[in-house]
């Protein structure tokens, strides 16, 4: 079984600087590419991983906090900057605050010598137990797992962009994915999502949330639609299974859209949630 997932979020420490400063080196396998460029969301999850692992290595946050529930990054907000390549990539971790509930660190993605993603990441622990409110959402009678119709990744086109069938499995929902019928439809796109081998974690969680396909496709918008910024909230460990996921949009403008994930596990419970703002593919 592959273990992609697992490979490329091993991380070499390179150098520490006192208690609050470390950097990590990853390397990005060509798996996690859309087109020629790493993709975001697989991205975000290498940060994720480095500020669980500075957690762990630049010691507690609080000499006195036993709680026995670790914390996690919960809030990974990343700016692009530049679209960084599938090779080795540093991981410079700075540890902003330190408390018992919540601490802030920065991580910067650097590929030779220039900054390419830097993101604010909030570590905290994550929900268990009922919620107080729950409002119906867009994944609202989407079956926990894909049904017969539905477009895998590994047998369709979307594959020629999107290589990450080696790491996951991915199965779009058609009745929301016109395009491949020659149709036009609303901003919105429905799916499934599940590594391809082991059960689904948080950082997974972090790399379904930017899965989708631009929603613009469905307005016949084709073409690398840049994301300027994303930012992903993990809610909770997600359940064995399939992680079904939503992803839609407000506004497409002229030149920006926002698109939103949301993302829920086998149980129905949402267990991460994404935005992001991109830029509306250029026409050829």
């Amino acid at each position: 079984m592959t273990r992609k997932l697992d490979d490329v979020r091993i991380l070499t420490e390179v150098s520490r600087s006192g208690s609050d400063r470390i950097t990590y080196r990853a390397v990005i396998d060509p798996v996690f590419t859309i087109g020629p460029k790493v993709h975001g969301g697989s991205l975000q999850m290498v940060v994720a991983a480095a500020a669980e692992r500075a957690l762990a290595d630049l010691g507690p946050s609080d000499p006195a906090d036993d709680h026995d529930a670790p914390k996690i990054p919960v809030a990974i907000a990343s700016d692009y900057l530049h679209a960084p390549d599938a090779a080795e990539i540093d991981l410079e971790v700075l540890v902003r605050k330190r408390g018992r509930t919540v601490t802030v660190m920065t991580v910067d993605a650097v590929q030779n010598g220039r900054t390419t993603v830097s993101s604010s990441v909030t570590c905290a622990r994550p929900d268990t137990g009922a919620p107080h409110h729950s409002s119906s959402t867009v994944l609202d009678g989407t079956p926990a797992g894909p049904p017969a119709d539905g477009i895998a990744l590994d047998d369709s086109p979307v594959a020629e962009v999107n290589h990450l069938g080696p790491a996951m499995d991915l199965v779009l929902d058609a009745a929301t994915f016109p395009i491949v019928r020659g149709e036009t439809g609303e901003p919105v796109v429905r799916g499934w999502a599940r590594p391809k081998s082991g059960d689904a974690d948080t950082g997974f969680a972090v790399l379904v949330c930017d899965i989708s396909p631009p929603v613009v496709m469905n307005l016949a918008l084709f073409g690398w639609a840049p994301t300027v910024q994303l930012t992903t909230y993990v809610r909770r460990h997600p359940a064995p299974g399939w992680l079904r996921f939503a992803a839609t949009s407000t506004e497409v403008g002229p030149g920006m859209f926002e698109e939103d994930h949301l993302v829920m596990d086998s149980t129905g419970t949402i267990v991460a949630q994404s935005r992001q703002l991109a830029l509306i593919p250029q026409r050829s």
